[in-house]
This record gives structure tokens, C-alpha cells and sequence, in this order.
């Protein structure tokens, strides 16, 4: 039975929280007061696309701080906090019980670019891993979590060159909890290519204050959605990156024709945000 700390108890992290519930995982959430509270008191509720799913508060563990937390005795911690609490999330654990000769797995679940190298400044990288997640996950109450959309199976791998044997458990474990899951050779590929998702969709939805699926429908949203893509292609060849296509025309092909009719009705957890008067990924 794996045991695994859950660091961030909002929409990703409950969603992902639950199907590792469902397989019979020991989980901790480690989360703010209020949502903490919540679960402490109703437990955790899915609903949405995947199976309805409850899981009561004593099925669980919750805390609200890292002195709580002892790490050595977790197999896997998924860090599914915003890209800009990265740092402060490490930092936490480098000030936490953690040793550097612990074997504990971070599993970095963040959108963007550069997660792992900051949380290599506290963490060393053979421990190190990352996962693209193209599922999309909301949280209309602190305890409760609505499965949205769902377009491919979580992927988990590596950006450095660690034997990936050691997360085959963990996908079992979600693909035993109904979570479709495989590990993968090509992370660095799969991350570039949720970059190619997120930039054109996240912001102008939240902008416009619209579902995924009608900035396709609009010739102005989608001049610039490709212009924004034709913009990622750019910055990811000049930093020696590659991806799954071999170009923004092939991309675009199975963005419209593929990607974006499979989340059609999701908005980006971006507008969930502004709508809620939090931060968002932005500068």
C-alpha cells in the first residue's frame, strides 16, 4: 500500500487525491486552514465525468503545516501547489524533516516550464519527477471536486536521468483508482506540449470569461491563439527543446481537430481564480 503526501489541497491536488484514495492508498493532504477544516469535518467528494466518489475524513490524514509532517515515511509526495509557491513550498522541506538521503519521490504536478530546476535548489534531483496532467479539475466547495474534462492519461516521468521503474507503482496506483496513467520516456516533450495547450487556451479564456471550446469558434480568438503557438514553437527551439510535433501547422491540426473538442466546455483554472480574487500563474 503506498503511502503519499498530497502538498496543495485545491483542485489538482484533491482530484488527484481521490483516484489514489479510490486504489486504497494512504493518503496526507497537506493544505490551507480552510480547506483542511473541511475535510477534516465531511471528508473528500468527487463528482463529475469519472465515478461519483466519496471518501470520509477518517479514511485520511489532513494537516495544515509542514511541522507536522514527517517525510521519511512517505513513498511519493505530489507537489500540486501554483508554479509561484514552488520555491516556497521547497524551502519548506529543506526546513522540514527531510534528508537528503531520504528516497521520497516529489512528483511536480504544476503547469510550466521550470518547476523542477527551482526545486532542485532544495531537493536533488534524482528524487526529482514530473507529471503532465491534460484533466481538468474545479473545486466548487474546499472539500469537493468536479472532474470537468479529461482529454489523455496522466503521464509521469523524469527531466533527469533517473531509472523510471520507481513510478510504476504510482501509475498502478491511479490507474487503479480509474485514473488512466503511464510512465514515460518523453516528459520533457509532454510538458512543451501542455505549454502548447495552456498558452493559447488559459488566459484568453479567463479574459473573455469563456469555455475552452468557443475560442475556437471565433476567427479573431483563433488568429490569436495560433500566433501564440507559433510564439511557444519559437522560444521552445530556441532553448534546445523539442516536442511531439514537428511544427505549429501539424500541432494546430490536432488542437482544432483533437484537443480542444475533447474539453470543450472547460474553463481554465485561471478564471476560476479571478473569479475567486486569487493570484494566477501570471506575472
Amino acid at each position: 500500500m503506498l503511502k503519499v503526501l498530497i502538498i496543495g489541497a485545491g483542485a489538482v491536488g484533491l482530484g488527484l487525491a481521490s483516484f489514489l484514495l479510490q486504489s486504497g492508498c494512504r493518503i496526507t493532504l497537506l493544505g490551507r486552514e480552510s480547506a483542511v477544516n473541511a475535510l477534516a469535518t465531511y471528508g473528500l467528494d468527487r463528482i463529475g465525468i469519472f465515478d461519483e466518489f466519496h471518501s470520509p475524513p477518517e479514511s485520511f490524514t489532513v494537516l495544515s503545516t509542514f511541522k507536522a509532517v514527517s517525510l521519511d515515511r512517505f513513498d511519493f509526495a505530489l507537489v500540486c501547489v501554483k508554479s509561484f509557491d514552488t520555491e516556497i513550498a521547497g524551502q519548506q522541506i529543506k526546513n522540514s524533516t527531510f534528508q537528503k538521503s531520504s528516497s521520497l519521490k516529489f512528483v511536480l504536478c504544476q503547469n510550466g516550464w521550470g518547476n523542477a530546476e527551482t526545486f532542485s535548489q532544495f531537493v536533488p534531483q534524482e528524487n526529482i519527477f514530473n507529471a503532465r496532467i491534460i484533466t481538468g479539475f474545479a473545486c466548487p466547495e474546499n472539500n469537493k471536486v468536479d472532474v470537468t474534462v479529461h482529454a489523455q492519461p496522466l503521464h509521469l516521468g523524469s527531466l533527469y536521468r533517473v531509472d523510471l521503474k520507481i513510478l510504476m507503482p504510482l501509475a498502478q496506483a491511479f490507474r487503479e483508482g480509474g485514473m488512466p496513467s503511464v510512465v514515460t520516456t518523453d516528459i520533457s516533450k509532454d510538458l512543451w506540449a501542455k505549454m502548447l495547450y495552456n498558452c493559447p487556451l488559459n488566459a484568453l479564456g479567463a479574459l473573455l470569461e469563456v469555455p475552452y471550446g468557443l475560442l475556437g469558434e471565433n476567427k479573431n480568438t483563433r488568429k490569436i491563439m495560433e500566433l501564440i503557438v507559433n510564439e511557444v514553437f519559437s522560444v521552445m527551439r530556441a532553448m534546445g527543446y523539442e516536442t511531439h510535433w514537428n511544427n505549429s501547422k501539424n500541432y494546430l491540426e490536432d488542437f482544432y481537430g483533437k484537443l480542444l473538442p475533447s474539453t470543450y466546455d472547460h474553463e481554465s483554472s485561471m478564471l476560476q481564480d479571478l473569479r475567486a480574487g486569487k493570484m494566477t500563474e501570471i506575472d
